[in-house]
Order: C-alpha cells, then sequence, then structure tokens
C-alpha cells in the first residue's frame, strides 16, 4: 500500500511532467498504484477515473476518488489539493514560455513530449485493454460505446451510461 506523503508526491509529479493533462496521468498512475504497489485493483482505479471523468470540472480532478479510496476525505482534499497546485504556478510560467515558443527547440521539446505522452496513453489503454476485455460482452459494450462516443458524437456520461446498462442487460441474459 502506497502512503500517504508518497501517493501526494506521486500525484503532484505525475501532474507536473504531464502539464496537468487528466488523461496523460492515467498510464503514470496506473502503474504505481495498480501493477507497482497493488495499492488499488484496476476496477477500483477505472471507477475512480470514470467517475472523475463524468463529473463536471478540471480533466485532472479526477485523483481526488484516488485519494479518497486509500485515504478517506482527507486522502480526497489533498489530492485535489496537489493536483490543483501547478495551475496556480502556471500563469506566471506562461509568460515565460510566451517569449521562448518561437525557438524551433521549444517547439520541438514540445511536439515530443505531446507525442511520447499519447504513445504512453495508448500503451496503458492496450493494457487495461487485455486486462477488462476479455468477453464478448465486455468487447461489445467497449465497441459500442467508442461508436456512441465517436461515430455518434454523444455526451461521454450518456454513453457511459449506456454502455454500462447494456453490460448489466447482457449480463442478465446470459447469467
Amino acid at each position: 500500500m502506497i502512503s500517504l506523503d508518497r501517493l501526494l508526491a506521486l500525484l503532484f509529479t505525475a501532474n507536473v511532467a504531464t502539464f496537468g493533462s487528466g488523461l496523460a496521468t492515467v498510464p503514470l498512475l496506473e502503474r504505481t498504484l495498480v501493477q507497482d504497489t497493488d495499492s488499488l485493483t484496476l476496477d477500483q482505479f477505472l471507477f475512480a477515473f470514470t467517475v472523475g471523468r463524468v463529473t463536471p470540472g478540471p480533466a485532472n480532478l479526477w485523483v481526488a476518488g484516488l485519494g479518497y479510496m486509500l485515504y478517506g476525505l482527507t486522502g480526497g482534499l489533498l489530492s485535489a489539493a496537489v493536483v490543483m497546485l501547478p495551475g496556480y504556478a502556471i500563469v506566471p510560467l506562461s509568460a515565460g514560455y510566451r517569449r521562448l515558443e518561437h525557438l524551433s527547440g521549444v517547439r520541438g521539446f514540445s511536439r515530443g513530449l505531446t507525442a511520447a505522452v499519447v504513445g504512453v496513453m495508448l500503451a496503458t489503454a492496450a493494457g487495461i485493454g487485455r486486462t477488462t476485455l476479455t468477453s464478448v460482452h465486455a468487447v461489445l459494450v467497449c465497441a459500442l460505446t467508442l461508436t456512441l462516443l465517436h461515430r455518434l458524437r454523444w455526451n461521454p456520461l450518456l454513453a457511459v451510461v449506456t454502455g454500462a446498462a447494456v453490460a448489466a442487460a447482457l449480463n442478465a441474459l446470459s447469467g
């Protein structure tokens, strides 16, 4: 089990390293909290992520659910504070970036960082998929949800609820 201070350091570091992108923190946090420390199961991790993503608010605030699952209200509040803190520091830092963004090295670094984060996210999605898409029902629900989101452009909350309802119905029919 990860200690509270190590969890907060992990959240802060992941948040800063990914420039506050809620999605980009997923692979970093999943690896540490699920695979390396067994602090959470994959289902718990994905539950916190899903609930946080369909809840209005900042993209990276979903990690408050992780803190809450591990350390209750104190963990949730401290986790939220840790991921919000860099957002306040970015205001003065963005002025410095604007002065340097025209440099080809800075642009190249920024593009490379973005591409690397997408690669890490895809690798994590593939790993989670191998673990969770183990039945025909799971694959059908995943395909349905992707279709609702990307082809039909449904609201993510509605797509997730619909996918969960279809999964429940399929499980009830088969069991």
